[in-house]
Parts: structure tokens; sequence; C-alpha cells
């Protein structure tokens, strides 16, 4: 029987892997403009190149994880779909349908409501499918499992970012109609990689201003 734990389980830690989803994704975006005094020269060590890489491989691990169709992924939209369709309502769902009757929002008031949210949910996994099978071969033959002879296309950032904002779309429709809750995804801020940068170009100005006073001192010395 599938209960409102089970969802809510599931759902938290779907929401876990594209809040993660996210955070790469705002950093990666930040990392390629420059917007601080010293910036481009502090992006030129080597830490910064491997940190888009790992941002990148990342994003290519945790959208296989829930948009990928095979069975091993235990937090799929797939997944979510085929256990809504299929299981049998426990004593928990059926109530919570009968509450809904009674409200005027957008929550499902029966199973029937349920399977057409999975319906739009299919809908939009099946529009982007093809860009989610590039995904999965990057995932499969490049960043998880190396194969020197796999010939696959690579995806650019906005692909990427497309996958994450429809990731951040379906799982919110989901969770709004089941219990009337989002998730803000965007809201990164306490993991933003803009405040390191804007601390190390402060303190590459005032270690550059502590040079030229250190030559002046000296020169007014001679």
């Amino acid at each position: 029987m599938l209960e409102i734990s089970e969802l809510q389980i599931f759902l938290t830690d779907q929401s876990n892997i594209i809040i993660d989803l996210n955070i790469s994704m705002s950093n990666m975006n930040r990392l390629v403009i420059e917007k601080y005094e010293y910036e481009n020269q502090i992006k030129r060590h080597g830490f910064f190149a491997h940190h888009i890489y790992q941002l990148k491989f990342i994003m290519i691990i945790q959208l296989s994880k829930i948009f990928s169709d095979k069975k091993g992924e235990k937090r799929s939209f797939h997944k979510l779909c085929n256990k809504l369709e299929s299981s049998d309502y426990g004593s928990s769902l059926k109530k919570l349908f009968e509450d809904n009757k009674d409200k005027f929002t957008a929550e499902v008031k029966s199973r029937e409501d349920l399977l057409t949210v999975i319906t739009e949910v299919r809908s939009l996994l099946n529009t982007h499918n093809s860009l989610i099978k590039r995904v999965e071969a990057l995932r499969d033959k490049v960043y998880a499992h190396i194969d020197k002879s796999a010939q696959v296309q690579n995806v650019t950032f906005d692909e990427l970012k497309l996958l994450v904002e429809l990731a951040n779309r379906i799982h919110n429709l989901v969770r709004f109609r089941l219990f009337f809750w989002q998730t803000m995804f965007d809201h990164t801020r306490d993991w933003d990689i803009d405040y390191i940068l804007w601390y190390m170009s402060e303190f590459r100005k005032k270690d550059l201003e502590e040079l030229e006073r250190k030559k002046k001192g000296t020169t007014e010395t001679n």
C-alpha cells in the first residue's frame, strides 16, 4: 500500500537532488562571467577550471538520477510516476483525497486527479526525451564509467539549465498538487561562489595596494 509517508520521503530525497542541481547551475553560470576587479586573474588558477568540471559532473550525474527511466534509479520521475500509477493506495492517501474535496485549491481529490497529473509529467518528460538520453549517455560512458571508444554528443550549459528548470517544474507540480507545497529552488544564495570571488578579489586588491605602498617606502628611503 502506498502511504503519504512514503511519498513524502521520496519527494524530500528528490528535492535534495534538485537543490544540488540548482546550486551547481547557479555557480557554473556565475563562473563564466566577470564581476569584480581582479576576478579574471583569480580564475586563472587551476582550481576554478577544475571546479567548473566538477559542477558539470554533478549536474550530469544528478540529472541522470532523476530523469533516467532505468529501474535502478530510486528517485527518478519515472519511478514516481510508476509508483503512483500502479500502487494500491493506503488509508492515509485516501484520506488526503477526502480531505481535499472540501478545498477550493488545486490539490488532487481522487486517484483520477492524480493520474491526470502523471499524464502531464510524462508528457513533459517525453518532450525532452532526446536531450535526457544524451545526458544519460554522458553519465554512463564518460562521467561515471570512462569508455574511451564511446562516441557521445556533448551537452551545452543552456541544455543542462533547461533540464534543471524542467526538474524544478515537474517536482513542484507533483508536490503542489499533492500537498499544496512548493520548493523555491532558485534560492541558492547560501551556497553561492560569488562571495568567495568577491572576497578573493578584495584580498588581491589589498595585497597589491600593500605591495605598492612598500615600493613607495623603499623609493623614498633611497
